[in-house]
């Protein structure tokens, strides 16, 4: 199951990219998402491997009840997510794809809401991981996280997500993502993968 919002967005990356390995950071032209600009954001790998939001909609900040601009990303996630997530984004980056995620938040009162969330690299001054661009949306309209904030996350599903020209060379024989050890769980770092400059 996805959502609206991160099949739109899906299908908008993968028209701007072609045959490349991703579109550039300045090709993303905010009017061509309008409807679903409250459920985007834009991550920034810093030169240290922490990953912050660099914006995101307003839609994700009411969720987690404050801006998220500049807030890690991990955060809100165990040390066992973080690293399931580190891999995750490595593998997406290194098969030049993208990252669906499946995640189950929890609000200070305990209540659940089920969050999916497409990640996508994006290419900035000839590398890809640097920049990434994606939505979160909530599977239902959970009235109370306006006032009942989500407090963490868990992750309950994740998988690559292969663009067009990808997927029909794919096929059927899509590979699973491979379980590999936690990358310094304690403080995230993403691997970079050095691509070459968008054509």
């Amino acid at each position: 199951m996805t959502s609206h919002a991160t099949d739109t967005l899906f299908a908008y990356w993968d028209s701007l990219r072609g045959q490349r390995i991703a579109p550039d950071r300045t090709e993303i032209e905010p009017r061509a998402i309008a409807s679903i600009l409250g459920d985007t954001f834009v991550l920034e790998t810093d030169p240290t491997g922490s990953i912050r939001y660099r914006l995101a909609g307003s839609r994700i900040c009411s969720a987690f009840g404050q801006e998220m601009k500049g807030q890690p990303f991990m955060t809100a996630f165990s040390d066992a997510d973080r690293a399931s997530l580190i891999k995750g984004l490595a593998d997406a980056h290194a098969a030049c794809t993208g990252l669906r995620v499946t995640l189950t938040g929890t609000s200070a009162a305990g209540r659940k809401a089920e969050f999916d969330t497409v990640i996508l690299p994006l290419a900035h001054r000839g590398r890809i991981g640097q920049r990434m661009i994606g939505a979160l949306t909530g599977r239902q309209d959970h009235f109370w996280t306006s006032h009942d904030a989500i407090q963490a996350l868990a992750v309950s599903d994740l998988r690559l997500t292969w663009p067009t020209w990808q997927a029909a060379a794919v096929g059927q024989n899509q590979p699973a993502m491979a379980q590999g050890p936690a990358v310094n769980a304690g403080r995230p770092q993403l691997r970079l993968i050095q691509g070459g400059n968008a054509a």
